[in-house]
């Protein structure tokens, strides 16, 4: 297993390496200008400042500094002022919690459906599930963020959909429309001050810690009995555990009225990724239903029930997770558009949209490059699972993990 880390873990470190280089270089060649551009100025002012940002050297020469400085983990300056990592350690917060929330939602529920449909469990759901799923894998993630936004404002109120998408002035005490630039309230056990991403991560932190405590579970579980907790068990009591923990934490209040505030965007991203679960799920089982390994199971006189979840479900597994992680571009696109209608300032996609609009090259890189450390850990513990789930993969040595 370390071997098998160690390679992956190197061949990602170069792509990687390759992709900030490529990045760094695109990014400052393509952009016209650059972020003095913004300005009206004489010539020697816009000079000045140019020297001053260093954006005057020559492009090999502000690489060189720019590398030097993320090989010491500092991902520099943006032009406003802002170091680039607080900035994106902020945005990182509320892409995250969206992702993780709406991947809890629509992937057991995707799965779970996908499989009742490959083995035709359920007939009469077959084809309005089908047809929804397709028309979700298929939708323009606009049409169905303005298609939620018109729907909710048509059946309620634009007060309604303010008040689903705006933060509790009362709790947080910050001017209206400045979301995750606002004054930062006391909360009450701390002797810090803490800010709407602050709590996000401290949110996140209970239920990677929740999802810890679940995984050794899970493995008592099935050591005592011999049964496994299916997904939707799992997220459940993930879900559940995730609430109580926020509700018994000593920003509850501040936890929830995030939570709440977020619904909408997470109810979106769970449309754009339920459709596409559910496809590959029921696609992917429904090619192995002829498959020798689940010919050779029937023979040993297993129930359909234990065929579908223990040798088709788990091949199908593997398909499912290689499209969810090479998807995560699509679904960060996707959240920039549900941000911007659902007026959810604070997000990654919404700070790397504003960076390119002011020619922020140091955030603009700086926030790409956190997107590629993201999807390279994905893609390593992609990696990872499909070692372990699929006995066919085997590795230098002819081992297992």
């Amino acid at each position: 297993m370390i071997t098998f880390l160690g390679r992956r873990l190197l061949g990602g470190f170069i792509t990687l390496a390759l992709f900030v280089t490529a990045l760094f270089f695109l990014v400052n060649v393509l952009i016209p200008g650059d972020w003095t551009s913004q300005f009206i100025m004489t010539g020697e002012a816009r000079q000045a400042l140019q020297e001053s940002l260093g954006i005057d050297r020559p492009l090999g020469e502000q690489f060189w500094t720019w590398i030097s400085s993320v090989a010491t983990l500092d991902l520099g300056v943006s032009f406003g002022g802002a170091p680039v990592w607080t900035a994106v350690r902020q945005a990182t917060a509320t892409t995250l919690f969206v992702f993780v929330a709406a991947t809890a939602i629509s992937f057991p529920l995707g799965y779970w459906m996908g499989r009742a449909l490959a083995w035709n469990e359920r007939p009469w759901l077959t084809i309005p599930n089908t047809a929804i799923a397709v028309m979700l894998f298929t939708a323009f993630p606009p049409a169905i963020a303005f298609l939620a936004q018109r729907g909710i404002t048509n059946v309620l109120s634009p007060q309604t959909f303010r008040t689903l998408t705006t933060l509790d002035d009362e709790i947080w005490a910050f001017e209206q429309g400045n979301r995750f630039s606002s004054r930062p309230t006391t909360v009450e056990g701390f002797d810090e001050t803490l800010t709407p991403p602050q709590v996000l991560w401290r949110m996140l932190m209970i239920t990677a810690v929740l999802v810890a405590v679940v995984l050794v579970l899970r493995l008592v579980v099935r050591a005592l009995t011999g049964r496994r907790m299916t997904p939707g068990i799992v997220a459940a009591i993930l879900a559940v555990g995730s609430i109580v923990g926020w509700r018994l934490s000593d920003f509850g209040d501040q936890a929830f009225d995030i939570a709440s505030s977020m619904v909408i965007l997470i109810g979106g991203l769970v449309l754009l990724t339920y459709g596409e679960i559910l496809l590959v799920t029921e696609a992917a089982m429904f090619d192995t239903r002829d498959e020798d390994f689940i010919l050779t199971a029937r023979a040993k006189g297993l129930t359909e029930r234990a065929i579908r979840d223990r040798h088709s479900a788990r091949a199908a597994l593997l398909p499912v997770l290689s499209r969810l992680v090479v998807s995560v571009p699509y679904f960060l696109t996707g959240l920039v558009i549900l941000e911007y209608v659902f007026a959810v300032q604070g997000g990654l996609g919404n700070l790397i949209f504003f960076a390119i609009n002011v020619q922020d090259t140091p955030l603009i890189v700086g926030a790409m490059v956190i997107v590629g450390v993201v999807t390279l850990v994905l893609r390593l513990a992609l990696e990872v699972a499909i070692a372990a789930l699929d006995p066919r993969v085997r590795l230098g040595s002819g081992e297992t993990p």
